[in-house]
């Protein structure tokens, strides 16, 4: 799912460095982690970015805890870190898809909201380990409007395709991409 892998781990190693440099200079180290997420998941760009209070809209990137079953799952099976979520794992990063009202349609061809079809978002039945994965059932959904569904176009992605929808409170903030690494260094 989005957990981090080896290849990702040894392409980070310019962002790791500017990070470190980043904390020394940051005067409240344990402030820094409420201001900027580091990414070294595939299932985002890799890199850093700033987080801030911001309206919650489709297309935004924000840093959500997932529903505590998900983050269980997520924790146990590598696919999350752990972190200060209260259910004990790191907040994962993602698109915002849907808010409050949208309509959603699963199926095992993937996601669609309002009648469009979302890239790569079909479920998998099984993990890379070959492990069975629970994913949302197939149907149609609409948000209540303190839902919002999350996202990433990466075919692995532990999204709401695998715990469904997500409440406005359990986003922490929105994200800006603050420093990436470039493709050719992945």
């Amino acid at each position: 799912m989005g957990a981090l892998n080896p290849s990702n781990a040894r392409r980070a190693a310019t962002l790791v460095a500017t990070f470190a440099a980043c904390a020394v200079v940051y005067v409240g180290s344990t402030q820094l982690a409420r201001v900027v997420k580091l990414n070294l998941t595939d299932s985002m760009p890799l890199g850093l970015y700033l987080l801030r209070p911001a309206a919650i809209a489709p297309g935004r990137i924000v840093v959500a805890c997932p529903p505590a079953a998900a983050a269980r799952l997520g924790l146990k099976n590598g696919y999350l870190l752990a972190g200060p979520c209260a259910s004990g794992v790191a907040p994962v990063l993602k698109y915002v898809a849907a808010t409050g009202g949208s309509r959603i349609r699963v199926s095992a061809s993937g996601i669609a909201i309002g009648g469009r079809a979302l890239a790569n978002s079909s479920a998998h039945r099984r993990d890379r380990c070959g492990r069975f994965i629970p994913r949302i059932a197939d149907g149609t959904y609409r948000l209540s409007e303190n839902q919002v569904w999350l996202y990433s176009p990466a075919p692995w992605s532990w999204d709401s395709r695998y715990f469904g929808p997500v409440w406005k409170n359990q986003i922490v903030g929105a994200a800006t991409p603050l420093l990436l690494i470039p493709k050719r260094l992945q």
